[in-house]
This record gives C-alpha cells, structure tokens and sequence, in this order.
C-alpha cells in the first residue's frame, strides 16, 4: 500500500509540475502578446504631455529659454511639453523631482551645474552620477557683475578697490547657494584679498528686484540682467567668458582685466534612471533636430547663452567628471563648512 501511495504521489506531482508549466506558458505568451515592444513603446511615446523641471523662477533666462525650446520642440515630439518652475534648494528641485519619478520619459528636468556641487554641501538625496539618464547638454550662459545705473561703482576695478578697503559692505546676490555665480564671486574674492558677503535668493528675477531697490549691491548672474542694461537702468561692470559678449561688446571680461580663467555654467536635460533605451534614443532625436535649428540658436543669442550640444553618452560623462571637479571647488573656497 505504501508503495502504491508514493506511486500515486509522484504521479500527482509529476501531474502538478505539468500543469504548472503549461500554465506558466500560457501566462507568458499572454503577457508577451500584451506587453509591447521595445520599438512599439518608442512609437507610442509620448503618448500624453511631457513635463520638464525648470530648478528656477518663471521669468529668468533658463525659464525663458527652456519654455521657447519646449514650443519648437513640441510639434516634433506631437504632444505639448509643460513646464514646471521649482526654484530654491541651490537649483536641484530639478534633480530631486527626477530622482521619485517613474522612468517613462514624461516628467524630464533641467540639470544646472549646481546639481553636480550641492552634494558636496550637503545631503541632497541622490547621486548625480547613478540616479539619472543623461538625455542632452544644451547650452551654457554668459555670466557676469552688473550694478544699477546710479550706482557709484563705473568699472570693475572700482568695484574691486571699494571692497578691499571696506570689508564685508560690499553685498551680491545670485539665484541660489552653490550656483555657479556664488562660487565664481568667492573664488575672485579668494583671488583679490576681499570680503564680501552673498545674498542667496529663489531666482534671478528676485535678486535683480533687490539690486533695483537698493538692498543687495550687486547683480552677479546671467543676461537676465539684459532688459534692465538695455534700458539704462543697470550696467555691466564685467562678464566672466572667454571672450566678450555679443550682447555687451563694450564691457570687459575678467579674463582680459586679470587673467581669471573664464567661467560659464552649462545646463542639460535629463531623466530617471532606468529609462527605456528607446524613448531616451527618440527624445535625443527630436531635441537635438530643434537645438541645431536656427530659431534656437537665435534664441539663445538673445538671452546671451550659446548652444553647448553633447548626447547622452558624453553627457553622462561629463557629469561625472565634474562632479569630481566640484568636490575640490567646493573643498577649496570652504563651502562644505555647513555639511
């Protein structure tokens, strides 16, 4: 009897153990006949709005230009693109909203270089070099020192006499803690023996609103400045490119005045980690076609930007790189000291 039971056991099991991979079969072959390809998932993309983070304030030259690349970039794509303003944080709500989001290619953002130092601050919450698909570089800003008209301070080397003589009077403000205009502004500082101190604000609109009103002394930032020069009512003391601006021919650059290494700020678009290798190939398609356009690139010469292009691969590579870079930057102007 007892034989005739494990007999009859191993049948059953033998039985279940078909069954089960029958119907494991039968479920793989469903969802197989469900789940879309790879190819078909990059055609069906996007299939509702795309959403891109812009780390700024609505109204600065990022936000502007983003916005005008989203309306040459929409079309293409065949659906609209919102774009979303989270500032504060030194510029990395960008990096953060991507960092939670699901990898499908619909919420995108902005990765200014202060996503690349902040970590060395302090603890942001993700890993620029893991937790992102770097999708494209875009463009890099003319950065500079502007003050208002009726200011008593003509040129840079005015500027630079006063703070030396008078330690810590001489305030400025930028768009964030970290930016790329903070940490420029400490390294002159470090470079010419002076003590002044930061004013860090939501955006650039914010700080040139505190600049206009007398209560920070000095602009330090990108050509949102531009409306205001134009229209008399600030002026450039000095821009921190390789060469002088098209927008401001008659200001110098800092290189030219003391030999600084010239300084910008490059931004790019990324996304979620993980994203489907065929939605990523299809947005480099489309946003590179419109950043090599000619309305785009007049577009950025008129907010002072230049197109700074890199696919996703060098990109990645990039961010890496500086983000080794920024350890040191941020080791040696001490900005650590709060982490």
């Amino acid at each position: 009897m007892t034989k005739l039971s494990n007999t009859i056991a191993r049948l059953l099991q033998s039985h279940h153990r078909a069954l089960a991979c029958a119907a494991t079969a039968v479920t793989l072959t469903a969802t197989a006949a469900l789940t879309p390809t790879t190819a078909q998932a990059a055609d069906a993309y996007p299939a509702y709005p795309v959403h891109i983070v812009v780390p700024y304030q609505a109204g600065g030259s990022t936000d502007i230009v983003i916005r005008k690349f989203a309306e040459l970039a929409a079309p293409k794509l065949g659906q609209p693109i919102i774009i979303e303003n989270r500032g504060g944080a030194g510029a990395t709500l960008g990096a953060r909203a991507i960092k939670t989001a699901r990898p499908d290619g619909y919420m995108l953002a902005v990765l200014p270089s202060p996503v690349f130092r902040m970590p060395h601050i302090q603890d942001m919450g993700y890993d620029p070099v893991h937790d992102f698909t770097y999708i494209m570089m875009l463009s890099g800003y003319t950065l500079g020192v502007a003050v208002p008209t009726d200011s008593p301070y003509k040129t840079w080397a005015a500027f630079i006499s006063y703070a030396k003589t008078h330690p810590n009077d001489v305030t400025y403000g930028t768009a964030s803690v970290g930016s790329a205009s903070n940490v420029m502004m400490e390294d002159i500082a470090t470079r010419n023996g002076v003590t002044w101190r930061h004013i860090p604000y939501k955006g650039e609109s914010d700080v040139l609103t505190a600049v206009m009103g007398g209560q920070v002394t000095a602009y330090a930032g990108s050509t949102t400045v531009q409306p205001l020069v134009q229209a008399g009512k600030m002026r450039m003391l000095v821009t921190w490119g390789a060469q002088r601006s098209a927008q401001y021919p008659e200001t110098p650059t800092l290189h030219e005045l003391d030999g600084t290494p010239p300084a910008n700020a490059p931004f790019g678009i990324a996304g979620p980690k993980d994203m489907p290798p065929a939605v990523v190939a299809k947005l480099q398609t489309v946003l590179k076609q419109v950043a090599e356009t000619d309305a785009f690139k007049q577009i950025l010469t008129q907010y002072g930007q230049e197109l700074v292009y890199m696919d996703g691969k060098d990109y990645a590579a990039y961010a890496a790189k500086q983000y080794q870079l920024e350890a040191e930057i941020v080791r040696k102007l001490g900005l650590a000291a709060n982490k």
